[in-house]
């Protein structure tokens, strides 16, 4: 087991080849090659729309049996009903169906539940508080997390993170520039890190540079001795500087990535996915 899971948030990013996918890769294939470097994942597009159950069969397939997910609750659920269970338990009972095939394939870590802005402590507590007394599943006996991530400092103090503590979940420490950048573990099985970055427009569009990075891979040090796993995930994924800033920290914390990517060799991820032509021996000499 992986203690320290280090990826991306998302990986279907066509900005991305060059800077981390080879030219010659289609983008059927970037998955694949994605989890030839890495071992997680962070799903973003289910934030959007639940896909369907083949999309997430595909998944689990073209992954390899270690490689591990984490998957965004719909906004339908977290930003259009504010987790009311009035309104959104439908939704949350069709999308763990569709979800189903990467929790019997032991690759889901954690479901994320991302809040927005305007979620806050007086007017919402007491939907997160019913939202968890209703997940409609057995998270433990299932093997993955719930990961809260709230986006309004209404939700630091004591009470929350008492309350996080009381049921398991997973504070979702931020990089960004709404909250303080806490590093709380509320749930000893998982410590949970999201990079956003510090844009000036788009917080995503951000380079982390390299004394950024040995910085803050001095306080996750601390979190990783005090955690049974971490996962660590980089959303800002603009002109591929995620995949790359996930390397950089992964370099400082001594943790290699599964493959160098100047090792892989392409040919081999389109043998694997069917997408080479017939007769074809090697595809290196035209990259």
């Amino acid at each position: 087991m992986n203690k320290v899971l280090i990826g991306t948030s998302g990986w279907s990013y066509d900005e991305w080849v060059g800077p981390f996918y080879p030219k010659s890769l289609t983008k059927k294939d970037f998955l694949m090659y994605y989890s030839t470097v890495f071992y997680t994942n962070e799903i973003n597009t289910t934030f959007y729309n639940i896909p369907s159950k083949w999309v997430v069969e595909s998944w689990t397939n073209r992954t390899p049996s270690d490689f591990l997910f984490s998957v965004k609750l719909p906004q339908t659920i977290t930003h259009k009903n504010k987790l009311d269970i009035n309104h959104c338990l439908d939704d949350l009972y069709y999308f763990l169906e569709v979800m189903n095939p990467l929790i019997e394939s032991n690759k889901l870590l954690a479901f994320l539940i991302q809040l927005p802005p305007s979620f806050q402590k007086t007017k919402h507590f007491c939907n997160l508080k019913e939202f968890i007394a209703n997940w409609p599943s057995d998270r433990e006996k299932e093997g993955y997390q719930l990961v809260v991530e709230f986006r309004n400092n209404s939700w630091m103090d004591n009470e929350v993170f008492n309350y996080l503590k009381a049921n398991l979940l997973s504070y979702c420490a931020v990089i960004e520039p709404l909250l303080p950048p806490r590093m709380d573990i509320t749930n000893s099985e998982l410590a949970y890190i999201r990079f956003h970055g510090y844009g000036k427009q788009i917080w995503f569009d951000y380079n982390f540079n390299a004394k950024e990075i040995q910085k803050w891979a001095i306080s996750i040090q601390k979190v990783i001795e005090n955690s049974k796993r971490v996962g660590i995930y980089f959303n800002n994924h603009f002109s591929g500087y995620a995949a790359k800033n996930s390397l950089m920290l992964m370099k400082e914390l001594d943790i290699p990535p599964r493959n160098d990517p100047a090792s892989i060799q392409i040919f081999e991820i389109k043998k694997k996915s069917g997408t080479y032509s017939k007769g074809q021996t090697s595809l290196e000499k035209f990259f």
